[in-house]
């Protein structure tokens, strides 16, 4: 029905709210993984664990859901709003769909479903920050063995 009723650009009606939640989305969790990981250097003279890194992952992601499912809310808003019933007025972008669902519907609207999508994500980001941290070991560790074989062979000179 899409298809026909809006053609091939149809299927792209909500890419820029989506294009806009998702890159300041990833951006912060990916600062604030990062930040969680530099504040854990100091306190501990031990690399991370697998797990500590999943951690810091779940932290990670579940401040930046907090902070962004307003404009998730507003994405939704916006590519659901073509399938609303006739009667609603639709949104004429991002800043009047944040505008009128503030004053309409209040603060809290933007924050309903929370739960649910920190449940869904979280557990999600933060083994991906695990596996991420354990495999960039594994491969940092197989370059500097073949760093080292390269310089034995070498006579333990780069120049050669």
């Amino acid at each position: 029905g899409l298809y026909r009723q809006r053609g091939v650009l149809g299927f792209y009606t909500g890419w820029w709210p989506g294009l806009v939640g998702k890159i300041p989305s990833y951006a912060l969790t990916w600062t604030f993984f990062q930040q969680l990981k530099q504040l854990r250097d100091k306190l501990s003279n031990r690399p991370a664990h697998n797990y500590e890194n999943t951690i810091m992952g779940c932290v990670a992601s579940a401040t930046t859901v907090c902070i962004m499912m307003p404009m998730d809310t507003i994405k939704t808003r916006l590519v659901t709003q073509g399938s609303a019933a006739a009667a609603n007025v639709p949104y004429k972008g991002i800043i009047d769909c944040a505008a009128r669902v503030a004053r309409e519907e209040g603060l809290r609207t933007f924050y309903r479903g929370l739960a649910p999508r920190l449940i869904s994500v979280v557990p999600m980001i933060g083994i991906q920050f695990g596996v991420y941290e354990a495999m960039k070991k594994v491969m940092l560790k197989r370059n500097n063995q073949k760093k080292k074989k390269q310089l034995m062979e070498n006579g333990g000179s780069d120049f050669a």
